[in-house]
């Protein structure tokens, strides 16, 4: 380095003094730049936790409307059918609606970690909404405090609060499951290569086609009906265009061997899997059901022969059971709903729309045929001009529900053809019918929807060997939500594994619940039995079935043998079960949805199927929204619910 060395002492000098001062000045700075990141670093730090605790607090506040959502699943459930909703009209006991409505339902809950240590509180409120005959809305605000309110009133500067909003509605209405011509609480099962559903097919269990090369033609769903009118069409194939190119098959674990299916249920795009469970109406309590028939006015009867009132059975020298075979000379007439309280053997020509609605099995002896049937079996086509041209066409012909608390049993099952292929497939372990099916009320599922057995999705519950229900309990009593028969302690009938909704436990399903209640006789059973000793069911029944006109429905086993050695045997209606074991020799087996029930079968379609609990549908969410002060009780602390949610008390 070249320098100048003239006066280099003075230099040195006056350089040493230079950096004297660039020492102390450095030290400074060093100083205060360390006290700054210091300071900087305890400001981010103190941002990072308030962060993290309002993230908390938001997440907390969705817990509390999972809470509330909990609750008024739970008060649903208990609700008898008769009066769906007078738990959850109870909720809110605040009559008023919006400002000063609210009713505090949870205060001051804790959610600990997994050391018992609390880490956040919150409360929420809920308002009842304007509803209907068939729904009901509820307005949900969850205030969550972390790491609890009295840290956020104290003004720690850490301590955070956050709010969220949601409304839900509830929905009793026609069940969705008569929006499909099969449809199935277990897993599907097409095993066979001249199987056609025309028609939506669906199951809460996976559905496996096998190796067979069957078919499914399926058509657009809606979420209601009115009349002959569809509302709501559902674009399930996500294409945007409502051209009736939707529908399909449906699973809510899997669709299985899908490739060789024809129709539009071989397109990929038409076949759905979603996590959705659709539940099943629960008949444990036909009452409900008795009402409506008497309210009708209804009957059923064989044309000049007899007739009875909407319900048979409800007197001291009546017979339970019902017996009912028509002619087209003398048909049976249906006039609505009835409730039968024991069992009902129907076959022949029926005429009318109603329904039936027995406590015991349906037996199915021979072909059951409208007289009047609709003009073509199906519309000409899926769009949805032609499915409600048809449906008008249809609205005055013959329609008839056959909806079973206990079984539907379809031939002769005293044969020991019948009895040997059901047996076998009742008994199957890919058929489990007892309840002890897991979390999710499926059998077969214990590996989850990975199918590793081990892993976290694992349905632990199913065959554990233990019955998990609830129960009622004494909070249940002081909220006046125990039916009238029960009491604290009860099983809650519908909840946990109860999966026919009785509040019993059943087993595998035995041959013997196949079997008549009663031996036939004029004395057992009301209707057009023809006297005579000694009649069997064998004499009134039989296998060879080329036909079935009618909805059926039962929470426990379909059960059918049935041959047609001159063509195809039809179902005209829908199938749905729990379980079933059709068994079928014939050219083909042909499950066509009768489009009168799509939309969930309104009062209008004729068939007047069971109601049912549609899932909690979220209808709107919001957050970090101010609850108005107007709406606190004099017993809250209006502060609680003042100022912005991302600073501490202190703010």
């Amino acid at each position: 380095m070249l320098r100048d060395t003239k006066d280099y002492q003075g230099a040195r000098a006056s350089e040493a003094g230079y950096f004297s001062l660039l020492l102390v000045v450095g030290v400074s700075l060093i100083a205060t730049a360390v006290l700054t990141a210091t300071a900087t670093m305890a400001t981010s730090t103190r941002d990072v936790r308030r962060r993290g605790n309002l993230t908390a607090a938001r997440l907390a506040a969705r817990s509390g409307i999972a809470e509330q959502v909990a609750d008024i699943v739970a008060v649903r459930d208990m609700a008898p059918v008769g009066e769906p909703f007078t738990g959850l009209d109870s909720i809110d006991r605040n009559q008023l609606r919006g400002p000063g409505g609210f009713t505090a339902t949870v205060t001051g809950r804790l959610l600990d970690d997994h050391e018992g240590a609390p880490v956040a509180q919150y409360d929420v409120f809920v308002d009842s909404l304007p509803g209907s005959s068939i729904s009901r809305r509820l307005a949900i605000s969850s205030y969550a405090y972390v790491p609890d309110k009295a840290a956020y009133d104290s003004g720690d500067p850490d301590a955070a609060r956050a709010d969220a909003h949601a409304v839900v509605e509830v929905r009793f209405q026609g069940s969705e499951v008569f929006d499909y011509s099969y449809f199935i609480n277990h897993w599907g099962w097409f095993f066979g290569d001249d199987i056609a559903a025309n028609g939506n097919v669906r199951s809460n269990g996976q559905f496996d086609f096998g190796h067979h090369s069957s078919a499914v033609n399926g058509s657009p769903r809606y979420e209601a009906s009115h009349g002959s009118q569809l509302l709501g069409y559902i674009d399930d194939n996500g294409d945007g265009i409502k051209d009736g190119s939707d529908g399909g098959v449906y699973s809510s674990v899997s669709v299985m061997n899908a490739d060789n299916v024809d129709g539009s249920g071989g397109v990929s795009d038409n076949r759905h899997v979603t996590p959705e469970v659709i539940e099943m109406p629960n008949l444990d309590d036909l009452s409900f059901y008795e009402q409506k028939a008497a309210a009708r006015n209804s009957s059923i009867g064989v044309e000049g022969s007899f007739e009875v009132d909407g319900v048979l059975g409800d007197g001291d020298t009546e017979p339970q059971n019902l017996y009912l075979v028509g002619t087209r000379e003398a048909p049976v007439v249906l006039n609505g709903p009835v409730v039968v309280r024991g069992s009902v053997i129907i076959s022949g020509y029926v005429s009318g729309q109603g329904s039936i609605y027995a406590g015991g099995n349906i037996y199915v002896a021979d072909d059951l045929l409208y007289l009047n049937p609709p003009d073509s079996i199906r519309p000409d086509s899926n769009d949805q001009e032609s499915v409600e041209r048809w449906r008008s066409e249809s609205a005055v012909r013959d329609s008839l529900g056959l909806f079973a608390r206990e079984h539907i049993v379809v031939g002769d099952y005293t044969d020991d053809w019948w009895q040997t292929n059901v047996s076998d497939w009742v008994n199957h372990d890919l058929n489990k019918s007892r309840e002890d099916a897991g979390i999710d009320g499926i059998q077969n599922t214990r590996e989850g929807p990975d199918g590793i057995l081990g892993t976290a999705d694992d349905d632990f519950m199913e065959d554990d060997g233990v019955w998990t229900v609830s129960h009622y309990t004494e909070e249940d009593a002081e909220r006046g939500l125990i039916p009238e028969g029960s009491r604290p302690g009860d099983v809650i009938p519908g909840s946990g594994e109860d999966i026919d909704g009785d509040g019993r436990y059943d087993d595998t399903t035995r041959m013997s619940e196949f079997d008549l209640p009663q031996a036939l006789s004029q004395e057992t059973w009301a209707g057009n039995l023809q006297e005579g000793e000694d009649i069997t069911y064998s004499q009134v029944a039989t296998s060879e079935i080329g036909r079935l006109d009618a909805a059926f429905y039962t929470n426990h086993t379909f059960a059918a043998v049935v041959s047609n050695p001159d063509g195809v045997i039809q179902v005209n209606g829908s199938v749905v079960s729990r379980n079933e074991s059709i068994i079928y020799a014939a050219d083909g087996l042909e499950l066509n949805h009768d489009e009168r029930l799509t939309g969930r079968g309104s009062p209008q379609s004729g068939f007047d199927s069971p109601l049912g609990w549609d899932p909690v549908r979220f209808i709107h969410w919001d957050f970090d929204k101010l609850l108005p002060a107007e709406v606190i009780t004099s017993t809250e602390r209006i502060a609680d619910y003042l100022g912005g949610i991302s600073g501490g008390g202190g703010e």
